[in-house]
């Protein structure tokens, strides 16, 4: 209804888990990692937990998106079943045929046998269950004997369980102690914080074809504290909101818009105003005076450069587009311009070497730059990133990106070499230079213990700053 008055090209805020509106976050993009140990060759049993709406279905969709077309799938969304019905449910997705009348045990044969099949024509089997908080202790049992399908060397299936915090407390119990101890990486999805929920919302709204933020800083708050930070939530009080601001003829939704969106997705109505807030014109004179005596005595016992930072910017990114001669007033508007914005936590020694824009966080609303910096860094900073190539997300090993071409140059690790590539099957396949192989893979992690970073193997924005480094 809205999409023609807002610019956009499909809705922004839909609740269906669409792997293509997935939002990079820190937690996510770890999260994915994780996920992403079911495509090595190490796979296992792996666990994804998340509080309910947080988007562990959409990271799953964006895992089996990820999973070559050589390789088998099988998704497993209702786990309300017995452990034959379990087993069917398996050969159903992965295509193995088996009779009507088969016992449990006859299934876990043809499985078996089927799997061993799929491993000598170099596939990857993976079986991702959702809602696997809801298994009876009977069904969980079943898929730690699936585990057990294997060479002498490794894994047949890879079973991937997601599922609602309670799935950690299923796994603990002691009769379930053998099936824990065989998940071999495990993660817990935690919820957006505000940073994180401003970025949502431009994320989203990018990929439905906007061009500019729709949301004001206060209705970003409203929202942000009715939802708690959970993704589902922000959708529906988002798209609530667009339709709100568009039924009033406004381009921006504001405090008062999302605050009846509240009302209307959730039944309640938002936290008022403090009355701090509402007695605000009365203090202002006080607060004014207050304000006025502690910069006289700021002034009078420190040096004037001391106090540049407190009077320099309460926005990270109008001061850094200041510094760099930008006319940007949005994220969005930078990466148009080549830039992304990156609301990181690292430390300050590896903020300074990675010689890129950066805004720090020295108080309530109080951000300076690196060359006016002095003390008080809060772990909190914007880096206003110029990236060697067009970046989207961590590139991880097995995947594809143009961003790999490019830290192939940085390592001397070419294509040029006399390699013959071969793929399932034995059939000889074109060498892709932007796809992430064990031979990089290696070179990368060696490259990020030399820079006494994290060696994840992850190409992530960090390790393409160290690499950018390294060529100036």
């Amino acid at each position: 209804m809205y999409l023609e008055y807002f610019g956009l090209d499909k809705l922004p805020f839909t609740i269906s888990p669409d792997p293509d509106f997935l939002y990079p976050s820190k937690g996510h993009q770890e999260a994915l990692a994780h996920l992403s140990y079911a495509l090595t060759d190490q796979g296992g049993l792996i666990c994804l937990t998340g509080e309910v709406g947080t988007g562990k279905t959409t990271l799953c969709r964006a895992l089996m998106e990820s999973v070559p077309e050589c390789d088998r799938v099988a998704y497993i969304f209702n786990p309300q079943l017995s452990p034959i019905e379990l087993m069917q449910s398996l050969c159903d997705d992965l295509g193995i045929h088996y009779y009507e009348d088969s016992s449990l045990k006859d299934i876990y044969k043809v499985i078996n046998e089927a799997l061993v099949d799929f491993y000598a024509s170099h596939q990857r089997v993976i079986c991702v269950i959702d809602e696997a908080q809801s298994m009876p202790p009977a069904l969980l049992e079943q898929v730690r004997l699936l585990t057990n399908l294997e060479t002498h060397r490794e894994k047949l299936l890879t079973l991937v369980l997601v599922g609602q915090p309670e799935l950690r407390d299923l796994l603990a119990r002691h009769d379930l102690r053998q099936l824990n101890q065989r998940i071999t990486a495990r993660y817990h999805l935690e919820l957006l914080s505000q940073d994180e929920t401003t970025a949502y919302l431009e994320h989203r709204i990018l990929c439905a074809g906007g061009d500019q933020m729709l949301f004001d800083r206060n209705s970003i708050r409203v929202i942000w504290q009715a939802s708690n930070g959970t993704p589902r939530l922000i959708n529906s009080i988002a798209d609530r909101a667009l339709l709100g601001a568009y039924a009033t003829g406004k381009h921006v939704v504001d405090r008062a818009i999302a605050r009846q969106a509240v009302i209307e997705v959730l039944g309640v109505a938002p936290p008022s105003p403090s009355m701090f807030a509402k007695s605000k014109p009365l203090l202002l004179p006080l607060l004014i005076m207050a304000l006025a005596l502690c910069i006289a005595a700021v002034v009078y016992f420190l040096p004037f450069k001391s106090l540049i930072p407190v009077l320099s910017n309460n926005d990270p990114l109008a001061l850094l587009a200041d510094e760099q001669n930008l006319n940007v007033d949005n994220c969005n508007a930078a990466r148009a311009q080549g830039y992304v914005c990156l609301w990181v936590d690292w430390p300050l020694a590896e903020l300074r070497e990675i010689n890129q824009p950066v805004a720090f966080k020295v108080g309530p609303d109080i951000w300076i730059t690196l060359s006016e910096y002095e003390s008080g860094y809060t772990g909190e900073a914007l880096i206003l990133w110029s990236a060697p190539v067009e970046y989207d997300v961590a590139v991880r090993p097995g995947q594809t990106s143009p961003v790999i071409r490019w830290v192939r140059s940085q390592l001397a690790i070419t294509w040029d070499q006399e390699w013959t590539s071969i793929g399932p099957g034995g059939v000889q396949v074109q060498a892709d230079p932007e796809f992430y192989d064990p031979l990089l893979e290696r070179a990368v992690a060696e490259f990020q213990i030399s820079k006494g970073l994290k060696a994840d193997r992850i190409i992530g924005p960090k390790t393409l700053m160290y690499l950018q480094g390294e060529s100036e």
